[in-house]
């Protein structure tokens, strides 16, 4: 397998970056992570993992009103039917659904990765409380 040559390339989550504004993401950087913003994709949030790969997370707040036995019995259900994704509740209350992609970026394996969180994305919501219960 190729791994692109990186050592000329500013930031260490650039190719992630160019592979985002590919798809058309709107993109904000931090030291570490990146921020990624689209119309009609889940926002996500792709964080370097100590050399071991990047950790890619969608987050949404859940409905005030919503009491801690109906969050957890849909997160229940969300992840009995999730494939790629892993769904909890943070200390802040929200949904955090996350998959990790481990090793160096390559092109084709990252695409797989974004097409298999499209499909748990579309999946969460499908479901018919998810209109209900986020934000």
């Amino acid at each position: 397998m190729h791994t692109p040559d990186i050592s000329n390339l500013s930031h260490p989550l650039a190719l992630y970056r160019n592979h985002l504004e590919f798809y058309g993401y709107r993109i904000e950087e931090e030291e570490g992570y990146i921020l990624a913003y689209h119309t009609r994709r889940p926002g996500l949030l792709v964080r370097l993992v100590d050399d071991r790969g990047v950790l890619v997370s969608i987050v949404s707040g859940f409905a005030e009103d919503l009491g801690r036995p109906e969050m957890l019995e849909y997160l229940n259900e969300l992840n009995r039917g999730l494939v790629f994704l892993k769904a909890y509740v943070d200390e802040d209350n929200s949904l955090v659904m996350e998959s990790f992609f481990e090793g160096e970026y390559d092109r084709t394996r990252f695409s797989i990765l974004m097409d298999n969180i499209q499909g748990d994305f579309d999946l969460l919501m499908s479901h018919p409380q998810t209109e209900d219960y986020l934000e």
